[in-house]
């Protein structure tokens, strides 16, 4: 699945380069391998977090994303009203085929979001207020020069000032979720106004070609979303996003981890006001 090279990169980005080689109780996963969160609420949506531990590609383990899944976690949200326990499945159409969820909290615009994780002795948290979504006011396809398989897919909307923004994609040929465009963060400038248009790149999770194109391919049904998302979620994928564009070899690329906003470990849990268009790409 394609999906798996995203998340290599989620997980790798987030450990910093090793230095050591001194043998530790960790070296199954690399040093100091800490608890990964990538978690996310929808406004009207359920939450859904994926938990499994870091590891560094300088680790020469036969390491699988499958062994780095974390399935016995005690994992937790709250709206700042009620707390709710959430539910660890099997879901076989995303990488990692496992995640956790809950019914019993819906996203709101406004409410604080607290997530915490707690898993052989290691605790993690995040909190996130989630912002007023902002609506799409078009979605255009339009054709590729000198090409007649694929189209390029913009978005148009008016940006709210100091709000930031996230594209993100529904897929069913990559994905059986939503994953972030490439090169999918926006934030307006200041003093700008009026609508803006951005182009709804494909997204780049396929390291094992080397003619990757940010058009979709006709005859697609996909789902594009605007999200409005917070300053810290924004910079966590916008680092992403730099990774990945200018790293080179994205499974060497960083030295450093994303930042994240999760205390005790690595990764990014979002709030995220929403809208949405279903698109045919004909």
């Amino acid at each position: 699945m394609r999906e798996i090279c995203y998340y290599i990169m989620m997980v790798i980005g987030m450990m910093p380069v090793l230095v050591s080689c001194q043998k530790t109780i960790d070296d199954d996963y690399g040093a100091a391998s800490r608890l990964v969160v990538e978690g996310w609420i929808d406004s009207d949506g359920h939450p859904t977090v994926m938990l499994t531990r870091s590891f560094s590609p300088m680790n020469p383990a036969d390491i699988t994303v499958g062994d780095l899944v974390v399935r016995w976690a005690k994992v937790t949200i709250s709206d700042g009203e009620r707390t709710a326990t959430m539910i660890g499945r099997v879901d076989r159409t995303v990488t990692p085929p496992f995640v956790y969820t809950t019914a019993d909290i819906k996203g709101r615009p406004g409410k604080r979001y607290t997530v915490t994780a707690e898993y052989d002795g290691e605790r993690v948290s995040a909190v996130c207020v989630m912002p007023e979504p902002s609506a799409i006011g078009r979605v255009d396809v339009l054709p590729v020069a000198s090409c007649d398989t694929l189209r390029e897919v913009t978005l148009t909307f008016v940006p709210e000032a100091d709000r930031c923004y996230q594209l993100v994609v529904y897929d069913p040929e990559m994905s059986g979720r939503f994953l972030p465009c490439f090169m999918g963060t926006y934030r307006p400038e200041a003093g700008m106004a009026g609508e803006v248009t951005l182009t709804v790149c494909r997204p780049n999770i396929d390291t094992e070609r080397d003619d990757y194109t940010p058009y979709f391919a006709v005859g697609h049904r996909i789902g594009v979303a605007l999200t409005t998302i917070t300053t810290e979620v924004w910079r966590f994928w916008h680092q992403y996003d730099d990774v990945t564009a200018f790293g080179g070899n994205i499974f060497l690329a960083g030295s450093v981890p994303l930042g994240g906003n999760i205390a005790g470990g690595y990764g990014v849990w979002s709030a995220r006001g929403w809208d949405y268009r279903t698109v045919v790409v004909d």
